[in-house]
């Protein structure tokens, strides 16, 4: 696999994101909606920056990218990001679907932290990842409002 392959795979990350989010906001209303999409127009934007760098290694061949650590990214990536990221239903409750959102984002930067460290040139691939935990510290103070809602309530839906 190439760094091209890799950051590919980045890119079906983000874009997968962007499904999710824009999904839940489908189905969301009021602040909750403003969120998902905030979220997703994010993702978009992350999905813009990955192109730029996949442009930068048109003409680029393997960079002697270890064959165990590309492996293992492109089994994290196929196990545990895409599945969580492609279901056909979302979850109705916001909780479970924050949880969820969480649990991505958390991936996501192990994933691209990875593969910083394969790319010459990471200055792009670290700003993602740090918009990537602002979407964490989002999504964590969003889920801290639902659960103190939730307890005076049978549980928020979507």
């Amino acid at each position: 696999m190439t760094i091209n392959e890799l950051l590919g795979v980045a890119l079906k990350i983000e874009g997968a994101g962007y499904s999710y989010y824009e999904k839940l906001s489908n189905v969301s209303s009021g602040a909750l909606k403003d969120l998902f999409l905030e979220l997703a127009n994010e993702e978009r934007e992350h999905a813009r920056i990955f192109e730029e760098i996949l442009s930068g290694f048109k003409d680029e061949k393997n960079l002697n990218l270890n064959e165990e650590e590309v492996g293992y990214l492109k089994a994290f990536a196929e196990d545990v990001i895409f599945p969580k990221l492609t279901i056909e239903k979302i979850p109705t409750s916001v909780k479970e679907a924050i949880k969820l959102a969480i649990e991505v984002e958390k991936d996501s930067i192990i994933f691209y932290n990875d593969i910083k460290m394969l790319v010459p040139d990471n200055s792009a691939i670290e700003k993602v990842i740090e918009e990537e935990k602002k979407h964490m510290k989002k999504l964590t103070l969003r889920l801290r409002e639902d659960d103190e809602f939730d307890i005076y309530s049978e549980g928020s839906k979507i």
